[in-house]
């Protein structure tokens, strides 16, 4: 059902494509089918000779950039004002038992904006019909329009609404499949490295609007800082109408079959019709999945390492309201937490290029030891920071660091770990259930989030959060060093099990 509706949207909202880039054509759907295919074929032809202009990759890359850049605002925007969204929406002062309670209430309701997760598989799906860019764009312009939502609510119902946009948009990534598509072979991991860590310091953006824009004794003044994302948001989705084209792998996969007769098609489609049904047979069900990895000492110990990091990422979503508590108790200053919301997302960043290249260069348990101590001794550096006098570059720099290595470790034991533990036949099912795994995780978690910042009140988070988080962080690396054994120079075609 859900792939039908998102299939009847696209189909009803299809924009053709002429020469300076999308624009609705009335008659579009009137044509044969011929005549369809045709005017596709011309347009696809010139997005390929599109590919071989001289600044065309460039140009591209930029553009991009961008993309992803709003792509982290829009994730991370309403984190950096939750303390004034909760005044200003449920008309409380902070601190007060009102206020907790507002703010358990918002975590609580805003969970269904990950219910979305749910109909996001059949609609990446459509990229692969109707074409990366037509995507790249509707991504794009879905998190402008999130945002723009959430500034005009004036009650709880439509900020939610504006929430649910948002959530449902930023995860897509089509700009990744951008450049692993576009780019040279040599330099896909590269170029998504690079392109990555500049979206993760630009979210220091968000500090610095904080700064200039919000007024503590007008809870509204939260709105504004959403302003220059929105309109980057539009520009840049617009942008990509004129400047970016159709991807080289989808082009000539798309122009192949065009240019191919009934016959062929058919021929084809039959053909891929045995092969999916050969890959069947071959393919594992999820309960077979689940079954490898709670069988298997390795992936068993995985899985428990898994859900404990993804239990662990709680206080990543309660950071704003930690430094709001440090205001509180006299610790820090508006000045002193706009260089902490400023600082940390340039470590952020930096740190997140350099576990990468420790990755790869000492092994996955000594670099989850290494991200692991980055995570947990960073939270206790920044919650330290909140609670008693500290410079507040250091508290920067210590969440900074504590993110960077919580993401990190993350991705790992998701995707390198698990596959270098995990047989070719059921590699692919088995990260996918890993990460299920880690999903479950995040859910109980922000369930058990939102019960204890009711019941201990916002001015103690900082301490409060530490003893609930860190004890876990310490618990899932010991499991790590004692239980998982390294993979690194693991033959991905011999995986052995136990």
């Amino acid at each position: 059902m859900e792939k039908f509706f998102f299939v009847l949207i696209v189909k009803r909202l299809h924009l053709a494509y002429n020469r300076r880039g999308l624009v609705l054509k009335r008659g579009f759907y009137n044509m044969s089918k011929l005549e369809r295919e045709k005017r596709e074929i011309a347009q696809l032809e010139k997005a390929s000779a599109f590919h071989s202009h001289k600044h065309y990759f460039a140009i591209l890359i930029v553009v991009l950039t961008i993309v992803y850049i709003v792509d982290e605002l829009a994730s991370s925007v309403r984190g950096v004002v939750d303390v004034q969204t909760t005044r200003d929406l449920f008309n409380v002062v902070y601190p007060s038992t009102e206020y907790d309670n507002a703010s358990a209430t918002l975590g609580f309701i805003t969970m269904a904006g990950y219910l979305s997760y749910l109909i996001s598989p059949f609609y990446k799906s459509l990229a692969d019909r109707y074409g990366r860019r037509l995507f790249l764009i509707i991504n794009t312009l879905g998190m402008g329009v999130g945002m723009l939502v959430c500034i005009i609510s004036k009650s709880i119902f439509v900020y939610v609404i504006g929430a649910v946009i948002m959530t449902f948009f930023t995860p897509n990534d089509v700009q990744v499949i951008y450049i692993m598509e576009c780019a040279p072979k040599k330099h896909r991991a590269k170029l998504c490295s690079i392109t990555k860590g500049l979206a993760l310091i630009s979210v220091s953006s968000l500090g610095l609007f904080v700064k200039l824009f919000v007024n503590d004794a007008v809870p509204s003044t939260w709105r504004n800082v959403f302003i220059i994302p929105i309109i980057l948001a539009f520009a840049v989705g617009i942008a990509a109408i004129y400047f970016v084209r159709e991807t080289p792998v989808y082009t000539k996969r798309r122009l192949e079959y065009l240019r191919s007769s009934e016959a062929e098609r058919a021929a084809k489609a039959e053909a891929e019709k045995k092969a999916q049904e050969e890959e069947k047979k071959k393919s594992v069900s999820v309960w077979s999945s689940f079954k490898f990895i709670f069988t298997n000492r390795q992936t068993r110990a995985i899985a428990i390492v898994a859900l404990l990091m993804a239990f662990s990422t709680g206080y990543t979503g309660k950071y704003q309201a930690m430094l709001e508590a440090g205001k509180y108790n006299g610790v820090m200053n508006t000045d002193a937490t706009n260089i902490v919301l400023m600082f940390y997302p340039i470590i952020n960043g930096v740190f997140t290029m350099i576990g990468g290249f420790i990755t790869d260069s000492l092994g996955r348990k000594k670099s989850a030891l290494i991200l692991g101590l980055w995570a947990a001794l960073g939270l206790a550096v920044f919650a330290y920071g909140c609670i008693n006098p500290l410079n507040p570059y250091i508290t920067g720099l210590a969440y900074g660091i504590s993110i960077a290595g919580l993401w990190s470790i993350s991705d790992m034991i998701y995707f390198v770990i698990t596959s270098e533990s995990t047989p070719t036949e059921m590699r692919a099912s088995v990260v996918g259930s890993m990460q299920l795994i880690g999903m479950f995780g995040t859910g109980f978690n922000m369930i058990y989030n939102n019960i204890v910042t009711m019941a201990a009140g916002s001015t103690n988070l900082p301490s409060v959060l530490t003893i609930a988080y860190l004890p876990i962080m310490v618990v899932a690396l010991a499991i790590m060093m004692l239980m998982v054994k390294e993979t690194k120079d693991v033959d991905l075609h011999n995986v052995q099990v136990d």
